[in-house]
């Protein structure tokens, strides 16, 4: 683990909160502002669907909402359909993923309007709880008790094997090669943090009280690597900045922490900011600090709606692969049975008449004999 910073952090005084604004609707992630009507819907509740008690699945950032309950079905789904072939989420059919996006549906429900967006983002999470999932199986003590023997003895050959235990010592070097920590916020996504700070706080916090949350550490207060220490001081020298007093006057001016915050890390590049990610969006619209023109949000909303398309393409291309796959391997196991058939026919062919030429020959020594 790298080093921590031996440094606290600088004690700053809130501003006052900026003057509310009228709501208005704002990109999600990397979602434009034109599907944001439809990421942010409930499900359409009429008539028999009013009584579902399934609930209602909402998106933000780029993430299913309620994330942490998603999270807890997605992998209740695992252990109730488990798959020989499944020490890696790669190798599970497509057909398999489908049902477990089934058992999904029987928790959750949503506006069919984001079903094909639901799907990405649920393929997306998936696959990281998967691989939580098969962590956890794989360094049990004992075998869980969902998982079957057959599948317990044959998951645990796959994870013997030299060339898994090589790959799996490779990739972790290779997460630890020279990278330090860059966060200390773990699996859970900056949007969750936000709004469990927003719980205790009592209002949404600033860039500023996120950023410090997810980058020191929670024991001592300590920033994880120097980048995070250097962002933290050049804020406060910033803000002091632009909060002095005006020529003239000896109050300070009043500044909004955001837009101190967004400024001191250089701005929003492809709808995300340093320290923060997709968070912005929930705040506030990124046009606004940008500085973009009308015309360059627009092609911001075009590469948002091509990045969704390209992912659902990529989605579709994945389980046309699967399917291929697994074709393929029907297509091998059909020939293997069919040439089996055909030796045992050859064998059977054979052993007919060799039986035949037998009972020739014993019928001809017999009539010699007489």
């Amino acid at each position: 683990m790298a080093p921590m910073i031996q440094s606290q952090i600088p004690s700053v005084q809130p501003s006052p909160p900026p003057p509310a604004q009228a709501p208005q609707q704002f990109e999600i992630g990397s979602v434009s502002a034109s599907v944001a009507e439809s990421l942010n819907v409930e499900a359409n509740i009429d008539g028999a669907s009013r009584f579902d008690p399934r609930d209602v699945i909402t998106i933000e950032n780029r993430e299913l909402l309620p994330h942490e309950k998603c999270s807890r079905m997605i992998t209740k789904t695992f252990e109730q359909r488990l798959h020989k072939d499944g020490y890696t989420w790669k190798n599970i059919p497509q057909n398999t993923k489908d049902l477990y996006f089934e058992d999904f549906q029987k928790y959750f429900r949503w506006d069919q309007k984001i079903s094909g967006i639901v799907k990405i983002l649920w393929e997306k999470q998936a696959a990281i709880r998967y691989k939580s999932f098969i962590w956890a199986i794989k360094n049990a003590k004992q075998k869980p008790a969902y998982v079957f023997d057959d599948i317990w003895k044959a998951w645990n050959d796959e994870f013997n094997k030299p060339e898994y235990i090589a790959r799996a010592r490779q990739n972790k070097l290779n997460r630890q090669a020279g990278k330090p920590a860059t966060h200390t916020g773990g699996s859970i996504t900056h949007s969750s943090h936000a709004k469990r700070m927003e719980q205790s706080l009592g209002k949404k916090p600033t860039y500023y009280e996120l950023f410090i949350r997810n980058h020191t550490k929670r024991s001592d207060g300590l920033f994880v690597n120097e980048k995070a220490k250097a962002v933290t001081d050049d804020f406060i020298r910033l803000r002091e900045e632009m909060s002095q007093p005006e020529e003239g006057s000896s109050e300070p001016q009043l500044v909004d922490d955001n837009e101190v915050f967004v400024k001191n890390v250089g701005g929003v590049k492809k709808s995300r900011l340093y320290g923060i990610g997709s968070e912005i969006s929930t705040y506030c619209s990124i046009a606004s600090f940008s500085g973009t023109s009308p015309a360059t949000g627009h092609s911001h909303e075009l590469e948002d709606k091509l990045q969704l398309m390209q992912e659902e393409n990529n989605l579709l291309r994945d389980q046309l692969k699967d399917l291929q796959d697994q074709h393929q391997k029907i297509q091998e196991k059909n020939e293997k049975m069919q040439e089996e058939m055909r030796k045992q026919m050859q064998e059977m062919q054979r052993q007919m008449q060799e039986q035949m030429k037998s009972q020739l020959a014993a019928f001809f020594r017999g009539d010699n004999d007489q």
